[in-house]
Protein backbone atom coordinates (compact mmCIF):
# COMPACT_ATOMS: atom_id res chain seq x y z
CA UNK A 1 0.00 0.00 0.00
CA UNK A 2 1.27 3.61 -0.96
CA UNK A 3 2.73 5.90 1.62
CA UNK A 4 -0.50 8.23 0.99
CA UNK A 5 -3.23 5.38 1.18
CA UNK A 6 -1.41 4.22 4.82
CA UNK A 7 -1.89 7.86 6.16
CA UNK A 8 -5.49 8.65 5.02
CA UNK A 9 -6.79 5.33 6.45
CA UNK A 10 -5.15 5.90 9.61
CA UNK A 11 -6.31 9.69 9.80
CA UNK A 12 -9.93 8.29 8.70
CA UNK A 13 -9.97 5.37 11.08
CA UNK A 14 -8.36 7.11 14.18
CA UNK A 15 -8.43 11.31 13.86
CA UNK A 16 -10.66 12.60 11.22
CA UNK A 17 -14.57 12.37 12.15
CA UNK A 18 -16.46 14.29 8.81
CA UNK A 19 -17.05 10.82 6.80
CA UNK A 20 -19.19 13.13 4.74
CA UNK A 21 -16.10 15.41 3.69
CA UNK A 22 -13.49 13.35 1.70
CA UNK A 23 -9.84 14.42 2.82
CA UNK A 24 -7.93 15.20 -0.32
CA UNK A 25 -3.88 14.68 -0.63
CA UNK A 26 -3.18 18.01 -0.68
CA UNK A 27 -6.02 19.25 1.91
CA UNK A 28 -4.16 21.18 5.20
CA UNK A 29 -4.77 19.44 8.28
CA UNK A 30 -5.24 23.13 9.76
CA UNK A 31 -7.46 24.50 7.69
CA UNK A 32 -9.49 21.91 7.48
CA UNK A 33 -9.33 21.09 11.53
CA UNK A 34 -8.95 17.41 10.49
CA UNK A 35 -5.81 17.15 13.03
CA UNK A 36 -6.21 18.57 16.54
CA UNK A 37 -2.60 18.89 18.61
CA UNK A 38 -3.48 15.41 20.20
CA UNK A 39 -3.97 14.27 16.51
CA UNK A 40 -0.69 15.30 15.56
CA UNK A 41 1.13 13.35 18.61
CA UNK A 42 -0.59 10.24 17.20
CA UNK A 43 0.50 11.03 13.79
CA UNK A 44 3.92 11.30 14.92
CA UNK A 45 3.63 7.83 17.09
CA UNK A 46 1.55 6.48 13.69
CA UNK A 47 4.12 7.63 11.41
CA UNK A 48 7.55 6.53 13.42
CA UNK A 49 5.83 2.89 14.89
CA UNK A 50 4.23 1.73 11.22
CA UNK A 51 7.24 3.43 9.01
CA UNK A 52 10.21 2.81 11.68
CA UNK A 53 11.63 6.18 11.48
CA UNK A 54 12.34 8.39 13.88
CA UNK A 55 10.64 11.79 14.10
CA UNK A 56 12.59 14.28 16.44
CA UNK A 57 10.21 17.39 17.74
CA UNK A 58 12.44 19.78 15.54
CA UNK A 59 11.05 18.09 12.72
CA UNK A 60 6.82 18.21 13.91
CA UNK A 61 6.39 21.24 11.58
CA UNK A 62 3.78 22.55 9.56
CA UNK A 63 5.83 22.17 6.49
CA UNK A 64 6.13 18.16 7.52
CA UNK A 65 2.85 17.57 8.47
CA UNK A 66 0.21 19.83 7.27
CA UNK A 67 -1.15 17.12 4.55
CA UNK A 68 -0.81 13.61 3.21
CA UNK A 69 1.27 14.77 0.45
CA UNK A 70 3.35 16.45 2.83
CA UNK A 71 3.71 14.23 5.54
CA UNK A 72 4.44 11.14 3.05
CA UNK A 73 7.04 13.18 1.39
CA UNK A 74 8.91 13.88 4.50
CA UNK A 75 8.72 9.79 5.41
CA UNK A 76 10.13 9.02 2.03
CA UNK A 77 12.69 11.39 2.60
CA UNK A 78 13.57 9.51 6.33
CA UNK A 79 13.34 6.30 4.41
CA UNK A 80 15.71 7.01 1.89
CA UNK A 81 18.08 8.69 4.67
CA UNK A 82 17.36 5.54 6.70
CA UNK A 83 18.43 3.48 3.62
CA UNK A 84 21.25 5.71 3.53
CA UNK A 85 22.50 5.19 6.63
CA UNK A 86 21.92 1.36 6.31
CA UNK A 87 24.02 1.08 3.40
CA UNK A 88 26.60 2.75 4.47
CA UNK A 89 27.17 0.81 7.69
CA UNK A 90 27.12 -2.22 5.64
CA UNK A 91 29.53 -0.83 3.31
CA UNK A 92 32.03 0.15 6.52
CA UNK A 93 31.52 -3.10 7.76
CA UNK A 94 32.40 -5.62 4.90
CA UNK A 95 36.02 -5.03 5.00
CA UNK A 96 36.00 -5.81 8.53
CA UNK A 97 33.95 -9.10 8.05
CA UNK A 98 36.05 -10.00 5.20
CA UNK A 99 39.37 -9.72 7.59
CA UNK A 100 38.03 -11.63 10.45
CA UNK A 101 37.25 -14.69 7.51
CA UNK A 102 40.28 -14.32 6.17
CA UNK A 103 42.00 -14.67 9.92
CA UNK A 104 39.65 -17.97 10.67
CA UNK A 105 40.73 -20.08 6.79
CA UNK A 106 44.29 -19.24 7.11
CA UNK A 107 44.61 -19.60 10.85
CA UNK A 108 46.79 -17.15 12.91
CA UNK A 109 49.84 -15.70 10.80
CA UNK A 110 53.26 -16.01 13.46
CA UNK A 111 55.53 -12.95 13.16
CA UNK A 112 59.00 -14.04 12.38
CA UNK A 113 61.75 -12.23 14.25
Amino acid sequence: MQIEAQIREFILQNLYFSEDTPIGDEDSFLQTGAIDSMGVMELVSFVQSRFGVTVAPSEVVVEHFDSIRQLAQFIQRKLAAKGANTREQAVTADPVRTIASEEQTTGPQQILA
